[in-house]
Formats: C-alpha cells, sequence, structure tokens
C-alpha cells in the first residue's frame, strides 16, 4: 500500500504542476491520468471494512499506513481526481480509533506516529483540536519532526492563532544544525516504525517553515 501510494502522489503533484505552468502535454497528462485512476482503484479495492489499510493487503489496517493513504486520497481529490467521499471518511474514522492518550507511559514513537494521524486528519479537513492541545502540552517528548507536522497541523485547524505555531518553530529553529554547506535536522535515535530518516526530518521542517 505504502508502495501504491508513493507512486501515485509524485504523479498527482506532476499533474498539478502542469495544469498551473499552463504546461501543454497531451500524452504526458493522459499517461498520469492513468497511473493515478489506476492507483486509486487499487486502494479502493485493498481498504478494509474498517476503513484502514495494512502494510499489505493480507495484513491488518495500521494507522501510519492508513494516514498517507489518506493524504494521497485527499491530494489526488484537491487535484481534480474523482475520490470517492466514503473512501476517505472511512479512513478518517478508522484513524480516530488509534488516537492514545500522551501521557509518560507512552514510547516516543507512539507520541510521533500520533502527531501524523492528528496531521493527516486536519489535511483532510477533519482536525482535531483537543487531541492537538494535548499532544502540544507533550512537545518535548516529540522528535523533530513530529514537531513540524504538529506545527502544520496547528495552522491547518486555526492559521490565524500562531501562539502554539510559533513556539514550535522557535525550536525548531533552535535545533538546526548549522554548517558550512547550509543547515539540516537530525534525530537523537531514527524512528523506524515511522518511516523516519533525518533527510525526511529535514523536509518536514522545511515543510513547515
Amino acid at each position: 500500500v505504502e508502495q501504491t501510494v508513493s507512486r501515485f502522489l509524485p504523479n498527482v503533484m506532476t499533474y498539478r504542476a502542469l495544469d498551473s505552468l499552463g504546461v501543454a502535454n497531451p500524452q504526458l497528462k493522459l499517461q498520469l491520468e492513468g497511473g493515478v485512476s489506476f492507483a486509486l482503484q487499487r486502494l479502493y479495492a485493498q481498504q478494509k471494512a474498517e476503513g484502514g489499510w495494512g502494510w499489505f493487503v493480507q495484513d491488518e489496517s495500521n494507522s501510519l499506513t492508513t494516514a498517507y493513504a489518506l493524504i494521497g486520497l485527499v491530494e489526488a481529490q484537491s487535484s481534480g481526481f474523482p475520490v470517492d467521499d466514503n473512501v476517505i471518511a472511512n479512513a478518517q474514522n478508522f484513524l480516530r480509533t488509534s488516537f492514545i492518550v500522551p501521557d509518560l507511559s507512552q514510547p516516543t514513537w507512539r507520541l510521533n506516529r500520533q502527531a501524523f494521524i492528528l496531521y493527516a486528519l486536519a489535511r483532510s479537513g477533519a482536525g482535531d483540536v483537543s487531541r492537538t492541545a494535548n499532544l502540544f502540552d507533550v512537545r518535548e517528548r516529540l522528535d523533530n519532526y513530529s514537531k513540524a507536522f504538529l506545527a502544520l497541523t496547528l495552522n491547518l485547524i486555526n492559521p490565524a492563532d500562531t501562539s502554539r505555531t510559533d513556539t514550535l518553530m522557535s525550536d525548531l529553529v533552535n535545533a538546526a544544525v548549522l554548517s558550512a554547506t547550509g543547515a539540516h535536522w537530525q534525530e537523537k535515535e531514527r524512528d523506524y516504525w515511522n518511516w523516519n530518516t533525518d533527510t525526511r526530518t529535514t523536509a518536514i521542517v522545511l515543510s513547515a517553515l
């Protein structure tokens, strides 16, 4: 499922770029449309009854995979592709069942996972204000990339309220690793549970900035 999304999401962005730049390439556009349509049908077929997706079709639903698939579906829809609203709603409902209470008993990777789930929900128009605020209260335990996801989520929920995002962005700016060749961000430990690397952290922080 991850590979399906990772293939069609760049196609969606390419499709969007062609339209926004007014580039006329009918053959490429047709190929992109076909690739995205095929991927959407594959996701529809592999969505489980409770609304989630597993890593593989035979696996149990996984919150990380489902959140990633939800982002892909929403991006396709916002680019003009017809996406079944029920598929999106079912994915949102599944993700709502995966929330944890962000307390000291939870390992960091679970807190990081919650930040990504909240971001996916907010990006799909279903932001959760109270759970996002609760996660902000334990932000010291989040990895840098999760702080960036949390800032993006808060901005999606209410762009006018910058009190929390300013705090998060200040933390991230202070965490930048500066060198003669530029700046990057790195984590104390690699979060294998959530597909993260220092390169990905840097990309997500840049997106938030």
